[in-house]
């Protein structure tokens, strides 16, 4: 009975993730269709997520305790900076140039990150980050003057992956240690508003400029990319590999480009496409093959 709830978890983590990250590459295309600044959109968006996830945690977790709570404090600084520059570079560059720069997490693991959740880098991958890598500079660099790509965007989604990877690496090995996943993304929501709140407040001049459609919108994030989102990749990094995890984010570039496309009317041009399909297929080259580690096939808490 254990082995096969063991296994039952497994398989259903793969599809688990995919949804979560269609539901984030979705995320992005809201935060661009609001009216708002990013710093006020990852404020409200953080802030009204806040309650919604202990409810989460209050039907589906376990109870908030001190020692818990003091385990988010560092992952929820990099959650929240996460959310504050992923949503200000959406609003300040083109949908591609942030989705994709957000999305080198699983090269940083390749390139060595991965030791720190006890994964061994497989130095015949490297070649495929660095062609993950030039595609980058092709999506950056070449495009950074039209389709409303920017410099200091491009810079935004930099920190965000930066932030992004070091709250990743974290959840891993919290979810792995066996703290509840809902009880910790309640704490890590409520310490990442907290974090941002002075910053936003000090630098957002349309804090009061919110409309009935931001606000449906910010409904459809906290419920979509928020409750789906990082509930199911919460739930799911106690199940799988975290490059496998990291490989199958990789969807979201290709959700958020081609709805830019279908929404905003955000051309790629042939430089974008190239870099973007260099960037996705150096990733995926990168972790082709990677299995799961697996884990311990022990009775757990339905999460």
């Amino acid at each position: 009975m254990t082995i096969a709830l063991g296994r039952e978890s497994n398989s259903l983590a793969v599809p688990a993730v995919l949804l979560a990250v269609v539901a984030w590459g979705l995320g992005a295309l809201m935060v661009l269709g609001m009216s708002v600044d990013g710093t006020t959109v990852a404020l409200y968006r953080m802030w009204l997520g806040t309650p919604v996830m202990f409810i989460a945690a209050r039907v589906w977790g376990q109870p908030m305790t001190l020692s818990i709570l003091k385990r988010c404090v560092v992952p929820g600084v990099f959650f929240g900076l996460s959310m504050m520059f992923g949503f200000q570079a959406t609003r300040t560059t083109s949908i591609a140039a942030a989705t994709l720069i957000s999305h080198l997490t699983p090269a940083l693991m390749v390139l060595g990150l991965g030791r720190l959740v006890g994964e061994r880098t497989e130095w015949r991958r490297l070649p495929f980050a660095f062609v993950s890598l030039f595609g980058l500079v092709l999506v950056v660099l070449v495009g950074s003057n039209s389709d409303g790509a920017s410099l200091e965007g491009d810079l935004f989604a930099l920190v965000n992956v930066v932030c992004w990877t070091a709250y990743f690496i974290i959840l891993k090995r919290t979810r792995d240690a066996g703290i509840d996943g809902w009880t910790f993304l309640s704490g890590v929501f409520l310490v990442g508003s907290i974090v941002i709140t002075p910053w936003c407040l000090a630098v957002s001049d349309d804090l009061t400029s919110v409309n009935a459609k931001d606000y449906l919108l910010l409904v459809g994030m906290i419920l979509g990319p928020g409750l789906v989102g990082h509930g199911l990749v919460t739930w799911a990094s106690r199940h799988l590999d975290a490059t496998v995890t990291s490989l199958l984010t990789l969807l979201g570039p290709v959700v958020s480009v081609v709805g830019a496309w279908l929404i905003y009317d955000q051309s790629l041009g042939w430089s974008k496409i190239v870099g973007a399909v260099l960037v996705l297929s150096g990733l995926a080259g990168s972790v082709w093959d990677r299995g799961p580690r697996g884990v311990p096939l022990v009775p757990e808490s339905i999460e």
